[in-house]
Parts: C-alpha cells; sequence; structure tokens
C-alpha cells in the first residue's frame, strides 16, 4: 500500500492550511476578540489564540465539546432532518460562537455589548453625522 501522499493532494492540503492560516490572522486582528480555540470532536486543544493559557483552551474545549454533543441531541430530537452547525452564547460581558463538523470544533470568544447599549451607541452616531428634519406645524 502506497502511503505517500500525490504531489497535488499535499499543495490541496498546503493550500488549505494557508487559508486557515488567513482566517485566524483575519479574527485575531478584530476588536473584541478574546480568543479562539480549535479542537478535534475528542476536546483535544489543536490551536488556541497564542495569549490564551492552555488550561483556558482545555477549559473551553471540554466544556464546548460537551454542549455541542447535548446540542447536537437536543437538536435532532426536534427535527431529525437538521443538522446542528453552530451555536451562540451570550453573557454580559461574552459572546462564544461554536461551530462544528465531523472533525472539529472552533470556539471564538468575545467581548459583547448588549443591545440596549449598543443601539444607544448607533443612535448616538447616527445622530452625529444624520440631522433628522423636524415636523412643523400641522405636520403629523
Amino acid at each position: 500500500i502506497d502511503t505517500q501522499k500525490r504531489p497535488s493532494e499535499n499543495n490541496l492540503i498546503g493550500t488549505a492550511m494557508s487559508a486557515v492560516e488567513e482566517t485566524l490572522e483575519r479574527i485575531k486582528g478584530q476588536p473584541g476578540v478574546e480568543g479562539y480555540v480549535i479542537c478535534n470532536q475528542e476536546g483535544t486543544v489543536l490551536r488556541r489564540l497564542p495569549t490564551m493559557s492552555q488550561s483556558m483552551a482545555e477549559k473551553y474545549a471540554s466544556s464546548m465539546k460537551q454542549l455541542v454533543n447535548k446540542a447536537r441531541d437536543v437538536s435532532r430530537d426536534i427535527n431529525p432532518r437538521e443538522q446542528l452547525r453552530n451555536l451562540r452564547i451570550r453573557t454580559k460581558t461574552r459572546e462564544i460562537l461554536v461551530s462544528h463538523d465531523k472533525e472539529f470544533i472552533v470556539i471564538l470568544i468575545q467581548q459583547w455589548t448588549p443591545a440596549a447599549e449598543a443601539e444607544n451607541l448607533v443612535m448616538a452616531t447616527m445622530q452625529n453625522t444624520t440631522k433628522v428634519p423636524s415636523k412643523g406645524k400641522g405636520e403629523g
């Protein structure tokens, strides 16, 4: 049995890894990103944001692995034809985005601003950049 990969397979893997690296670099540069973890379906950490400790990455991987498995079961119970792909979890200060497939779980941890605060920020920005005409007498 030939266990050597053909050059075209190696190029494909190299291209895919390059795309993954580019994506991780973009994620790291986004404001509010606190961390990311890529793990396998067993919960073994394969990659993490370099500033995130290994123990914290392992905690996220273990917890999210359990949650993904439970959420997938619940989703399947509700509708067997649907497949769970993503989870979004919000706390008071963070948002955790989880995406999974047959091989990997990708976890992104970012700062989160509650909608009311975000809406106030958007409204203040809009008021500073757009003048809304006031209604005259008799207009309603």
